[in-house]
């Protein structure tokens, strides 16, 4: 599971310009997303960055992180179920993603996220990253827009590679540079299920940090504890 992540606030310019040199292309801007959250403890229900594929678009917008699908007519505040993740393995055919993940990939840009480790009464953060020069990683995301115009999306997860397994079984799939562009094109292959962010295997980063509370956000939430003590 992945529930709470870092992306620390980037000008516009400064995010489309990483976006471009991923994808090769200039990002559309989306003019009526609404204000995105940034910083270093972004959670659910917040609206996040996410980058879509709109006919030979692509569009940078955002959208709320907790996927409601657009059959659903009901407000998002009415919708119960958890779907801040989505499970690679059953979302093609679970009835909640299934029309999403024919039609509506996405990817959600970030520093880092965090997964707790330890004991049920002593649960520990830890703040994992890539080991890689690149200034921002991508995970595999679902979307969908709502007949009232708010747009929702998910993260998708996989069982942790083995380097981190330790700290979680399960992990946000983030995407190889080579990924991104046909994951947000719908043109990877049938088999992805099985491979879809397999390629850091073994180029993870991570260490303990401190604590911390729900609405704490600052840049000292991903340093090792071993520096705050």
């Amino acid at each position: 599971m992945c529930g709470r992540f870092a992306n620390p606030d980037k000008t516009q310019a400064e995010m489309l310009e990483i976006v471009e040199g991923f994808l090769y292309t200039s990002p559309v801007i989306d003019p009526d997303a609404p204000m995105v959250a940034s910083g270093w403890n972004i959670k659910p229900t917040q609206h996040i960055r996410m980058i879509y594929q709109r006919d030979d678009d692509i569009v940078a917008t955002a959208a709320r992180w907790w996927f409601v699908p657009d059959w659903f007519k009901g407000s998002v505040k009415q919708w119960k179920p958890t779907t801040f993740n989505a499970r690679i393995e059953t979302a093609p055919e679970k009835p909640t993603f299934r029309k999403a993940w024919s039609s509506s990939h996405c990817i959600i840009p970030a520093l880092g996220y965090y997964e707790w480790s330890g004991e049920k009464s002593d649960r520990r953060p830890n703040y994992i990253t890539l080991d890689t020069n690149e200034p921002s990683l991508f995970f595999a995301g679902l979307h969908s827009m709502l007949a009232d115009g708010t747009r929702t999306c998910t993260m998708l997860t996989r069982e942790a590679s083995p380097q981190i397994a330790h700290i979680h079984p399960r992990m946000p799939i983030i995407l190889t540079s080579e990924e991104i562009k046909l994951w947000i094109g719908g043109k990877l292959a049938t088999n992805v299920q099985s491979t879809l962010g397999t390629g850091w295997d073994g180029r993870f980063k991570f260490h303990e940090v401190r604590k911390f509370g729900r609405d704490d956000d600052d840049p000292a939430l991903i340093e090792p504890i071993d520096r705050l003590i």
